[in-house]
């Protein structure tokens, strides 16, 4: 078994989590899976005052919320929510989203973003409480569509940018299965 350590430092190395994600589960699970795939559990605009975060829609733009479970073979190793403003992306990187079949990161991964991890908070942090720990667990009862917070072992807040335009603010939970070889 790895360990959530080694993860985060992997995590890092990577411009999407769905680049670490596919490097890490090649290297450490021989189960035969070759790709992550997606259970696409909601992919919606938001509604008015129901994102709170960085992304500040100009006139005309809107954000998107979507909703997923990654797969790696038959387990589950991450649930992310991906809060976007399609009118950043082109519209062949909006079409792909909008049929859900592939990870955001795999998505934009060709504009090159750069991915800036503004929270990371393993386990036993959620437990020990405090202000980013109860946002955390509000943000993930809010989305009434996650597994319980037991169920993670890291859960992590990115900013996803593209030549300084901020495109997306992606929050991932990282499963237990994940850390299980």
């Amino acid at each position: 078994m790895t360990s959530v350590v080694e993860f985060e430092k992997f995590l890092q190395g990577h411009d999407t989590a769905t680049a670490a994600l596919v490097a890490w589960c090649r290297r450490y699970d021989g189960r035969g899976a070759d790709d992550l795939a997606v259970t696409l559990l909601s992919d919606r605009v938001a509604q008015p005052g129901e994102y709170q975060g960085p992304l500040r829609p100009c006139a005309g733009e809107t954000i998107q919320c979507r909703r997923v479970l990654l797969r790696w073979g038959q387990r589950v190793v991450s649930e992310a929510e991906n809060w976007y403003v399609p009118q950043r992306l082109p519209v062949a990187i909006r079409r792909m989203l909008a049929e859900g079949a592939l990870p955001f990161g795999a998505v934009v991964a060709e504009l090159m973003p750069r991915r800036t991890t503004t929270t990371m908070l393993r386990c036993e942090q959620i437990a020990g409480g405090g202000r980013e720990a109860a946002e955390l667990l509000e943000q993930l009862a809010r989305a009434q569509v996650f597994s319980p917070p037991e169920a993670f072992v890291l859960h992590v807040h990115a900013m996803m940018t593209v030549s300084g335009v901020m495109l997306a603010d992606v929050r991932e939970h990282y499963r237990r299965e994940l850390l299980m070889s």
